[in-house]
């Protein structure tokens, strides 16, 4: 009998720390974690104009690549990417929406790009540091070389396009 009660016991001590880390993981997004989650949708809404929109094959596939990054960053924070974002940002959107395609949009595009990746590095790198998450703070430590490497590729995009 004794013995059934340490089992038991041991059990629900080797599943404790499993549960509070899924708990943790499912738990509704914290305020930090919703900040960068309206940034990364503003960064997959225009890029998902830039797929339609884009004339320089370099803009379209980083619009590609970005689409897919910001698909897996909201997995990764345990939500679904949605037409939610900051007010500046859909008003940037709304100006995107309305220009035809070219070069112009493609310029326009990578300007908006660096500067919500300039506000999701800041983002990521605090959350990086201390989020409460470790689902999403493992996503925001590895966001942000990757955030670093986006700005060097958008950066040398831009350049190219004058």
């Amino acid at each position: 009998m004794k013995r059934r009660t340490l089992f038991a016991a041991g059990a629900a001590a080797a599943v404790m720390p499993v549960a509070r880390m899924a708990f943790a993981q499912t738990a509704a997004p914290d305020a930090r974690m919703q900040e960068i989650l309206l940034g990364g949708n503003f960064a997959l809404l225009s890029s998902r104009l830039a797929a339609e929109k884009a004339t320089d094959p370099a803009v379209q596939a980083f619009a590609a690549l970005e689409i897919s990054e910001q698909e897996a960053v909201a997995r990764a924070f345990g939500a679904a990417p949605s037409d939610q974002v900051a007010p500046e940002h859909a008003t940037m959107l709304e100006q995107m929406n309305a220009m035809e395609a070219g070069a112009e949009f493609d310029r326009q595009y990578l300007t908006a790009q660096m500067q919500g990746h300039e506000q999701l590095r800041v983002l990521h790198a605090a959350y990086a540091e201390n989020g409460e998450n470790p689902m999403a703070r493992g996503a925001s430590i590895v966001g942000v070389p990757s955030i670093d490497t986006h700005m060097s590729m958008l950066r040398a995009i831009s350049n190219r396009l004058g």
